[in-house]
């Protein structure tokens, strides 16, 4: 059976974080009562079973669930655990299937760890981002660092043995010895993966809006770029495997459902503003959830854009995200999906890639070097 991988956007947070330009909105607020949270919820659960009946129809097998946002985990446990057993009943799901599940500390307790844990879920990906109180205020983080260490001591005593810690570098005002001692203290929980973002300023967020004013002053580029090979090196020395630009993991724990996007493998997503690919076809729903919901329970859909990959585009998207992996694209792999020579077809831009020093041959393999890493853009923008 074809393998697929599932995503499920649950768009709605206790308190929306001053970096964030996700599609999230904040719990019980004005503009997202508790009657509008209920109806998303409704035609979520519509879309789903839409959708597996495509999925059968496909011949596919879901080998990895993801439930992002937005905090999943800030619905009600019984919303959230009856969204996930009816995953599991509608759609062919494999039995060694990668079942993820986005938390904060302050969303979840021992009962909902555990029951999560029971109904199915293999992996926690838990946004702690900072271990430093003032770098969380800075962020406007709903939780302290204490917090986040007893959620992940809580979930290893309910049997998680695959859990992922998110974490941001280069907010403003963070030191590398801040950073340093985050890293050292993440180390010592020893969690078997670990993702590790450079901060983004998104316009019209609140941190955007403060850099913008000069309330604050954004991080050092060099700093950042430090901070950057600090993370790579020390936890390369701790046994994780830098296996993608952002994402480490102990032997064995690579994120297989990021890993179909970064492959572009078939994807089908569900929820407001969810992205889905499937041979060659690429839809992404509308973003609105009021929208979103109106459009499902009336015609059944809220697909919003939809666009068809030519050939040309495809194999432009295989290698930008491709190079993101510390493996890159492989030749062969290349040559058997698309029965042509990625060094026939992106000559120009593999031999411009090389010469700078941003891309290397290893074996049959097209990578990023080492110096690339940090200027991955500049290297795909070639491929486009």
């Amino acid at each position: 059976m074809k393998a697929l991988g599932l995503y499920i956007h649950i768009p709605f947070c206790v308190k929306k974080c001053n970096y964030c330009d996700f599609n999230s909105f904040c719990l019980n607020s004005f503009d997202m009562p508790e009657a509008l949270i209920n109806q998303y919820m409704e035609a979520l659960h519509k879309e789903a079973e839409i959708q597996s009946e495509a999925v059968r129809q496909l011949g596919a097998q879901v080998v990895t669930i993801y439930l992002g946002g937005g905090t999943p985990t800030c619905l009600p446990e019984e919303s959230l655990l009856t969204l996930l057993t009816e995953i599991f009943q509608a759609y062919p799901v494999a039995r060694d299937a990668e079942v993820t599940v986005e938390c904060n500390p302050r969303t979840v307790d021992h009962k909902k760890l555990r029951r999560l844990r029971d109904t199915g879920v293999t992996r926690l990906s838990i946004g702690v981002q900072s271990l430093d109180d003032s770098l969380l205020a800075r962020l406007g983080r709903a939780h302290s660092a204490l917090d986040a260490v007893e959620v992940f001591y809580l979930a290893r005593k309910v049997g998680f043995d695959n859990i992922n810690i998110d974490l941001i570098y280069a907010i403003p005002d963070q030191t590398m010895k801040d950073w340093e001692e985050t890293l050292d203290l993440v180390m010592e929980l020893e969690p078997e993966h670990i993702s590790s973002y450079g901060l983004m300023l998104e316009e019209g967020t609140p941190l955007w809006n403060e850099v913008r004013a000069g309330a604050i002053r954004p991080c050092d580029e060099d700093c950042e770029i430090a901070m950057y090979y600090l993370a790579k090196d020390r936890l390369k020395r701790a046994g994780y495997e830098h296996y993608e630009i952002s994402n480490f993991a102990l032997p064995g724990f690579k994120c297989r459902h990021n890993i179909i996007y970064w492959r572009l493998a078939p994807y089908i997503s569900l929820g407001a503003g969810a992205h889905s690919y499937v041979g060659r076809e690429r839809w992404s729903n509308l973003k609105d959830p009021g929208d979103y919901r109106h459009s499902i329970m009336r015609f059944g859909s809220a697909v919003d854009e939809q666009e068809t990959f030519t050939e040309s585009d495809e194999m432009s998207t295989v290698m930008i995200l491709g190079l993101r992996m510390a493996n890159g694209v492989e030749e062969e792999e290349f040559h058997k999906r698309f029965g042509k020579s990625m060094r026939d077809v992106f000559a120009g831009a593999i031999e411009k890639g090389v010469a700078h020093g941003l891309l290397e041959w290893d074996g049959g393999r097209l990578r990023l070097t080492r110096h690339g890493l940090m200027l991955s853009n500049e290297a795909m923008r070639e491929f486009l």
